[in-house]
């Protein structure tokens, strides 16, 4: 094995990590880590030659000729660091959240991909909204969007996202109907969202989004069914979160009058509201 070429070596958690052998000595390897400093001992059946994927690795994972979670892992954190957030395996898109917005969701966007087959232009979130609408007008048939991850992965901004899209290639003479779809979201996120380590607008509860269309394509209707709402958040926040948004909108957006009308008082009043000690969250208006 050369010294210096890529390798795969086992680490301390039994995960492969891609990184660069070092030096060689009485049937081990000394492996610098790629991502970092670090440099392991390892045992030579712990170590493995890495099939190189380019700098910026590749768009479509099935492409990779190792199927590993190394190897998958690798692959999104080369194209994570060339601000390429989204990357294909197969039809399914995997989305890793930069916790900022890109200026490549406007209707310039939606336009390109529009009509557009997955994989024929570069992996974004609106390939895959054109991909259901196709199939549904196609074949007639509902088509479902699922869109999974841990807390923080962007599950919501993702959602928020397809609906934009379909929003916009809406068909209908009048906008009415997608509108009313697009702004009940913030009323939704309101009372089911609040902040936590993690996350400052995390989701606490399931949610079932179905977007009607007639015909011809054009969107008639919506209907949303939310479930497992985590209850205990009402009476109970850890340290550095807080409860539902919807209690601090009421407390710091109303007018002194309003709050002596219903009987509020301002949130540091409240254990419920402030036992998490963050009661204000930087970047969010709660007015």
């Amino acid at each position: 094995m050369a010294s210096s070429g890529p390798v795969w070596v086992v680490g301390s958690d039994g995960y492969r990590v891609p990184g660069r052998v070092v030096s060689i000595a009485s049937g081990r390897l000394k492996v610098k880590l790629l991502d970092g400093d670090d440099v392991l001992d390892a045992k030579a059946q712990d170590v493995s030659e890495m099939t190189e994927i380019g700098e910026s690795g590749v768009e479509d994972m099935i492409q990779l000729s190792e199927l590993h979670e190394g190897a998958l892992l690798e692959n999104i954190r080369r194209r994570y660091s060339h601000e390429q957030i989204y990357t294909y395996t197969g039809s399914i898109l995997v989305a890793v959240n930069p916790y900022k917005m890109f200026n490549m969701y406007g209707m310039d966007y939606v336009r390109r991909y529009e009509g557009q087959l997955i994989g024929k232009l570069p992996a974004h979130i609106f390939a895959i909204g054109s991909a259901a609408f196709a199939h549904m007008m196609k074949a007639k048939e509902d088509q479902c969007v699922v869109i999974s991850g841990e807390s923080g992965a962007g599950k919501t901004e993702s959602t928020k996202l397809i609906m934009q899209y379909l929003a916009a290639v809406n068909k209908g003479s009048s906008s009415l109907i997608t509108e009313q779809i697009l702004e009940a979201s913030p009323i939704l996120e309101s009372f089911g969202n609040a902040k936590t380590v993690r996350n400052k607008n995390s989701s606490r509860f399931g949610k079932y989004l179905e977007i009607g269309f007639d015909s011809s394509g054009v969107i008639c209707g919506a209907k949303t069914t939310d479930y497992l709402l985590e209850k205990s958040r009402v009476c109970t926040q850890a340290e550095g979160e807080r409860n539902y948004h919807s209690f601090y909108e009421l407390c710091y957006g109303l007018s002194e009058d309003d709050k002596k009308k219903f009987g509020l008082a301002s949130v540091e009043d409240y254990f419920y509201l402030n036992q998490g000690g963050a009661s204000v969250v930087a970047g969010k208006n709660d007015v």
